[in-house]
């Protein structure tokens, strides 16, 4: 068996000999580690591992990134001269024929050392890829993954024939590097060079069959019998080459076929050969890379899972990235707007407490179907569904208003369902997610989070201006500490949808119109439009079999092992993050909508105490999720969620006392809305460490089902209230008791079923 060591001396190509991956180095300092006699040697050395690991990374992409841009304008320049000598050369009566077919022969000879400069670049990205992965498993395996350091950044790593193996490397590697080494992953320079290169050897081989049927005489003479070169078809991957893939052997050699060490004026070089084996290893290129992925923490906050997208796409402007945070936040405002004087308003329409839950998750019935319509509307459109769930907001509040002046209870839960369908959240995540720059997701994602909660607690904090509004009628209208809320939120949707409509670009519209702009640039060409497009991105290959550097690792797995390796795929891992989405959404809402029931009843409150509470709650969201940041760096996130889990369960124990003594109470509030924040934030890093490939992307995507489960979950709290306070009544002081009693004791249930959930995969939460 070659040793991976061995084979990266071997397949390196020479002249950059110097530039590769030093993996006997870091093998060496893996091997202090292990011979290290004491906790302070060993951690000596751990730390010198590290730096040098930091120090290899930087410059591999130091140079890649360097070699990339020089092969891509090379690639460039071949096509544009080349495209120039043809017409040239062609339009010339003067020039004898012989010579312009010897100018057009001599053009593939100009291709050639481009064509050879991508290959090679392949290569390296391959066997750096290879070699950062194997080594930060051999770290794994033996030490233990450094942990995740806040502005710092962390490497997923993934193993090519266990879904469910994963590990976390943190880095003292800017996260800013995150955007170099995502560029050599997807190296996407390449795959235009290449796409350059073979669209000019299409060129050239149609002006050359051209040019012969027009002088047919030259034909024979000039190639001496040899037929003209083949045009390249687009998708190789079903020919067969001089050098083919060993079925026992699960590799693809990157050194030429001709011997390594040989002048390169002296070689027989095969340029359409070298193009298939080009095809091959960009194939090969894209199955090492898509295992090392780097992960900023603010992006799992929001709830972004999506690759970040190439620089081409990233078209997002600052106001359209400010108008989806806006509109995020103006919704949570809306939503959480009833809740300080929602009992007041059950009295003015004559419902019992009972009915809280109902009209607070009539809200989240209309989202759980909206977020699905949205997520399909944004394969069309962005703009239109911003201002829709404008208008859907503004006529829920009207409708909200009215409720209150007929006494209608229908009327009032039809207007939570209309708001409901104003939740665009799946709109402003798949902004960020597929049009923001690389360089921008984390602020950008930083900044969704925060005007996020920010809006959670401003909706509660209204009531408290609003409490010293008097109580005015106007047109049959009643404006009142109740109603104005709803009026003040209009006036905010209206601006916010002429802002919208006036300053908002469409990011697919821009991407249509760049598109129609390219169309007549493509279709100037005097030679084979077909032949001349790039040819679709190559599957990667379906099997072990062509999986370029894991004979070692497949072999260090019997069958039995992967047998039982089976349970861990990662949608076991990722579906139980997502379930922690749901359930801490069940006892959060619960707790928030329960509060002024418990406060108006046994202390008292008014709306605008509510509200403070609340809002102060809710402002503290933030604060929390920064320092979840922090600690994750010195704990994994599996034992932040278990220890989250065992502190909302424990103050969902302790409420079941009913709301006496005040400070139990409160101090039992705290912990069940600090528990489950922290595990909402918490939640969605792990998901984003453990998320299945399949759900990174598309309709179905973790980020559409972690905003699904967090609106059922809602849904679920609130419909839970409503059962518990109808069971017992919740009116008066006995009843408030049995109410607290029954509600907590079922959230505290649920808090030790998920403990017992996350302790069956623990071993698959691998953050």
């Amino acid at each position: 068996m070659v040793h991976f060591g061995q084979r990266i001396a071997k397949e390196r190509y020479a002249p950059w000999v110097d530039h590769y991956f030093d993996y006997d180095l870091l093998k060496r300092k893996l091997k202090a580690i292990q011979n290290a006699s004491g906790q302070s040697q060993r951690d000596e050395a751990i730390q010198e591992f590290q730096h040098a690991l930091d120090r290899e990374i930087e410059k591999v992409l130091s140079f890649y990134k360097d070699k990339a841009g020089g092969a891509k304008a090379a690639a460039e320049n071949i096509q544009r001269t080349t495209k120039i000598a043809i017409d040239e050369a062609s339009s010339y009566s003067t020039i004898p024929p012989e010579k312009v077919l010897e100018h057009m022969d001599s053009a593939f000879g100009g291709l050639r050392p481009v064509a050879m400069d991508i290959f090679h670049l392949l290569g390296y990205v391959s066997l750096n890829m290879a070699g950062f992965r194997k080594m930060l498993k051999k770290y794994a395996k033996n030490v233990e993954p450094s942990k995740p350091q806040p502005g710092y950044l962390t490497l997923r790593v993934e193993h090519p024939h266990e879904p469910g193996w994963q590990m976390l490397q943190g880095t003292f590697l800017k996260e800013a590097i995150g955007k170099d080494l995502e560029a050599m992953g997807s190296h996407e320079a390449l795959n235009k060079a290449s796409d350059k290169i073979r669209d000019t050897y299409s060129m050239v081989v149609s002006a050359k069959a051209d040019y012969l049927k027009e002088h047919p005489e030259l034909d024979k003479e000039s190639t001496g019998g040899a037929e003209v070169p083949k045009q390249l078809p687009p998708d190789t991957d079903g020919r067969s080459l001089t050098r083919k893939l060993s079925r026992s052997q699960a590799s693809f050699k990157y050194t030429p076929a001709w011997r390594p060490g040989q002048a390169e004026e002296a070689q027989d070089l095969d340029l359409e050969e070298l193009l298939e084996q080009m095809k091959l290893a960009l194939q090969m290129a894209d199955r090492n890379a898509r295992l090392i992925h780097p992960i900023p923490w603010q992006e799992a906050q929001a709830g972004i899972f999506e690759p970040a997208p190439v620089d081409e796409d990233a078209i997002a402007t600052t106001t359209g990235l400010l108008l989806n945070c806006i509109n995020s936040g103006l919704y949570m405002a809306n939503y959480n707007l009833i809740l300080p004087p929602i009992t007041e308003v059950c009295r003015h329409i004559g419902v019992k407490n009972s009915m809280v839950g109902i009209i607070v998750g009539a809200c989240d019935i209309a989202t759980v179907f909206g977020t699905v319509g949205y997520s399909i509307w944004t394969n069309h459109d962005y703009k239109s569904p911003l201002i829709a769930s404008a208008f859907a907001c503004l006529l829920g509040n009207v409708a909200y208003c009215l409720s209150y002046d007929l006494g209608a209870v229908w009327l009032l839960f039809l207007a939570r369902l209309i708001t409901g369908f104003g939740s665009a959240r799946t709109v402003n995540r798949r902004y960020i997610a597929l049009f923001v720059a690389f360089k921008d997701r984390t602020w950008a994602s930083a900044l969704f989070v925060s005007l996020s909660a920010v809006g959670m607690a401003l909706g509660p904090l209204l009531s408290l201006p609003l409490s010293l509004f008097p109580t005015t009628r106007f047109a049959g209208l009643t404006f009142d500490h109740i109603t104005m809320g709803g009026w003040i939120m209009n006036i905010a949707w209206l601006i916010f949808a002429v802002w919208a409509w006036l300053a908002f670009e469409d990011p697919l519209q821009v991407q249509k119109k760049r598109d129609e702009l390219r169309e007549p640039l493509l279709s100037n060409g005097h030679y084979d439009e077909e032949a001349a497009l790039p040819e679709p991105k190559a599957k990667a290959p379906p099997s072990s079999s062509a999986d370029s550097d894991d004979e070692e690792e497949a072999a260090e797995h019997s069958w039995v092992e992967q047998v039982r390796h089976m349970w861990s795929s990662p949608l076991m891992a990722t579906a139980c993050c997502i379930f922690l989405c749901y359930i801490l959404k069940v006892l959060q809402q619960a707790y928030i909508d329960g509060l002024p029931i418990f406060t108006q009843a046994a202390f008292g409150w008014s709306n605008s105490e509510v509200g403070i509470m609340l809002g102060i709650l809710g402002l503290t969201a933030p604060i929390v999720n920064t320092f979840v940041g922090s600690l994750s760096s010195f704990f994994p996130d599996r034992y932040i969620t278990v220890a989250s889990i065992v502190v909302a369960g424990g103050g969902a124990f302790a409420l079941m006392k009913g709301p006496f003594p005040m400070w139990n109470f409160f101090i039992a509030g705290v912990l069940i809305y600090m528990g489950t924040i922290v595990l909402e934030g918490v939640s969605m890093s792990l998901t984003s460490k453990v998320i299945d490939e399949r759900m990174s992307k598309g309709l179905w995507n973790a980020g559409l089902l972690s905003t699904q489960a967090g609106t059922i979950g809602r849904l679920c709290g609130n419909l839970l209230l409503s059962l518990c306070a109808r069971i017992t009544g919740a009116m008066t002081l006995d009843q408030i008791n049995a109410f607290a009693r029954l509600l907590y004791g079922l959230g505290g249930a649920t808090m030790i079923f998920s403990l017992a959930y996350v302790f069956s995969v623990f071993g698959r939460l691998l953050g």
